[in-house]
């Protein structure tokens, strides 16, 4: 569905700003709190937590940039929630109230508009997360983008920086190719999250976003390098179909496409494996788990080695914003 229109009585500007956010406040119902808790006041007042650390992410989507006409108003609604909970789900947390920035030009289409608020209610809903303020501003023609602003809490926040040299890697579900559905049909992984934070096996921990081969050295200690296992590296039955449309290899779209929305993480290496990959099996039926490698002293042949034959991953590279090619 296409979100702009060429019929002014259709679009925004037809309503106006203080008519819209009033149309908002109904399309969001039950996750959109009365002020002075919600809409209304020029600051929500939230309740103080009751225990652990306070977390906050902000992530947006854009019309041409992280969904287009393909993907339904609902869809793209619900992966601006689950963009920002998958955040939150690095880090062991568990969501709080959040903020939205709308920013849209007036040409946007009340119809897919009030479809878009839709996906958000209902993924707020799914999740627990209360929508509690915001702003709109204006953008030129034929343009919109939504940002959303996250709190959460976690009661020891899981890091990215906190791996050791030794650690055991996995990922949670399969790599690549995201772009035929993944990248906005995706679960956060939450329950997951909070589980591997509560235990002390689990030393560090993010979320893919950028692909494997980039988001992976940011896990690296200084001095470290990663030694995978390729045959164990998860690739998606839709980076098989990609990789027959674009000629690069499978593996290369599980290491480097974007927006895969897994759990990356490391074990430290005096966990039984067997024993943690039977627990997590127990409590994650339906979540598949990989042991891709380990964490390895540095390497003049680079930060991703494939162990196999000791030479560098000829694929490095993943998504990067602003960087030309």
């Amino acid at each position: 569905m296409h979100p702009f229109t060429s019929d002014p009585t259709a679009s925004v500007a037809h309503l106006g700003e203080v008519a819209l956010i009033d149309d908002i406040s109904k399309w969001l119902g039950p996750v959109s709190p009365s002020a002075p808790h919600g809409i209304g006041d020029d600051c929500a007042v939230l309740e103080p937590i009751a225990s652990g650390r306070q977390i906050l992410t902000v992530d947006s989507v854009s019309y041409g940039q992280h969904f287009d006409a393909t993907v339904s108003p609902e869809d793209a609604g619900a992966k601006l929630i689950k963009r920002n909970l998958s955040d939150i789900a690095a880090m062991g947390g568990v969501p709080g109230p959040a903020v939205l920035a709308l920013l849209s030009s007036s040409d946007l289409s009340m119809s897919w508009l009030e479809k878009f608020f839709v996906g958000i209610r209902q993924t707020c809903e799914r999740y627990g997360v209360s929508l509690v303020g915001g702003d709109i501003s204006s953008l030129a023609v034929s343009n919109f983008s939504a940002v959303l602003t996250l709190t959460g809490q976690a009661q020891s926040p899981k890091l990215r920086s906190t791996a050791k040299s030794g650690d055991h890697i996995y990922v949670t579900g399969t790599l690549g190719g995201s772009i035929l559905g993944k990248h906005y049909t995706f679960e956060p992984r939450l329950a997951e999250g909070q589980w591997l934070a509560q235990t002390m096996h689990c030393n560090a921990q993010m979320d893919l976003t950028d692909g494997l081969a980039k988001d992976l050295k940011a896990l690296l200690p200084v001095d470290s390098h990663a030694a995978l296992d390729l045959d164990a590296i998860p690739i998606a039955p839709a980076a098989q179909s990609l990789a027959e449309q674009t000629g690069r290899p499978a593996l290369e779209h599980a290491c480097c496409d974007g927006e895969d929305y897994e759990l990356l993480f490391t074990i430290n290496t005096q966990v039984n494996r067997h024993a943690f990959e039977t627990q997590w099996a127990e409590q994650f039926p339906q979540t598949e788990l990989h042991h891709i490698g380990y964490i390895r002293p540095s390497s003049a042949m680079g930060s991703l080695i494939d162990m196999q034959t000791n030479t560098a991953l000829p694929w490095t590279h993943g998504f990067e914003h602003l960087k030309s090619e």
